[in-house]
């Protein structure tokens, strides 16, 4: 018997395109290891850690399903490959992309421990997601902000005397971006400081990324739960959808 289709859909901003799912990796059975490629199978044998392993399968498994519904296929039938890095070309490290069937959308993931989240966009509409845990960075805190964030970021997150929100802006900061760069297909090596999403800013938020794969971005939070910052970024590809300046 099928298992069901997991993960529950996010509701976003009404000028996305983009549709997202989030979940939390129960324990993963056997049918989820069967649907798996063998490439997926041979790296969840490699985590270390039991738990992590279960995640990884179970996150991936939850992926596949929500993939192939729409496209009436099996997940086990989905075959996935990299588009080619924007900075080197090269095609083993690019954002990943479904080569069968070779009509389906853009998608992008991201997974920390047992929460995941998957977006997925129509034609060739660039999508990044990233989700992060909140969590202290007491140690070297100011190096790390110098380090990724704009200096009116920074300001933003410097701004609570308390060091959870303090925490808790500097994660929303962090996926805003990352879901950027994931979008335009570099992930952190497109620099963190090169991507200016102003997270005082509510709703979708226009992005310009000006490096290799140079694109415009809308950004948005993804209510997901208590104590993970998420994010989703999709290719502003229509000037209809373009709102006001992305530099304003």
């Amino acid at each position: 018997m099928t298992r069901p289709v997991a993960g529950t859909a996010v509701a976003l901003d009404g000028a996305h395109r983009a549709r997202v799912w989030f979940g939390r990796s129960p324990v993963a059975t056997p049918a989820d290891w069967a649907v798996l490629s063998t490439g997926e199978r041979a790296r969840a044998h490699r985590f270390v850690d039991p738990e992590e392993t279960e995640c990884y399968v179970h996150a991936h498994a939850a992926v596949r399903r929500l993939l192939a519904h729409p496209l009436g296929l099996a997940p086990e039938a989905l075959r996935f490959g990299r588009w080619p890095c924007p900075q080197c070309s090269g095609s083993d490290h690019g954002p990943p992309r479904i080569i069968h069937p070779p009509a389906a959308p853009r998608f992008n993931q991201s997974r920390s421990g047992a929460d995941w989240l998957l977006a997925t966009t129509p034609g060739d509409t660039r999508v990044g997601v990233d989700l992060e845990p909140v969590r202290s960075l007491a140690t070297s805190f100011d190096n790390l902000m110098t380090n990724c964030l704009t200096p009116e970021e920074r300001d933003h997150v410097r701004q609570p005397t308390e060091p959870a929100e303090r925490h808790r802006r500097f994660f929303r900061c962090w996926a805003r971006k990352e879901a950027v760069l994931k979008a335009v297909g570099s992930g952190l090596a497109g620099g963190l400081t090169r991507v200016h999403v102003r997270p005082w800013e509510s709703g979708g938020t226009p992005v310009t990324f000006d490096g290799p794969g140079a694109g415009r971005f809308l950004v948005s939070d993804v209510p997901v739960r208590d104590g993970v910052a998420a994010a989703v970024a999709e290719e502003l590809n229509d000037a209809s959808r373009m709102g006001r300046s992305a530099d304003g």
